[in-house]
């Protein structure tokens, strides 16, 4: 019986530090560790804005799929 997905968000590499696969490293880690340490969920879900291009890039190469997007108004009032 599985209990539902996991949430991951928020990886994140300082800009002097990018450009050497840090963020796909921590990301395929996330995965691993998650599977390693709670077999019997679901899937695990990851929230990337659509500007974030290179994230993007990264959870389509490990598998990720798009499920849900959310879209942010402000009004002046």
């Amino acid at each position: 019986m599985t209990r539902g997905d996991g949430q991951h968000y928020g990886t994140g590499v300082l800009p002097e530090h990018r450009g050497h696969g840090l963020g796909r490293w921590m990301e395929a880690e996330t995965i691993r560790l998650v599977r390693e340490r709670h077999p019997d969920l679901g899937g695990l879900l990851a929230d990337t804005a659509d500007g974030n291009t290179y994230m993007r890039g990264i959870n389509d190469a490990l598998g990720y799929v798009p499920t849900h997007r959310t879209v942010h108004y402000r009004f002046d009032l």
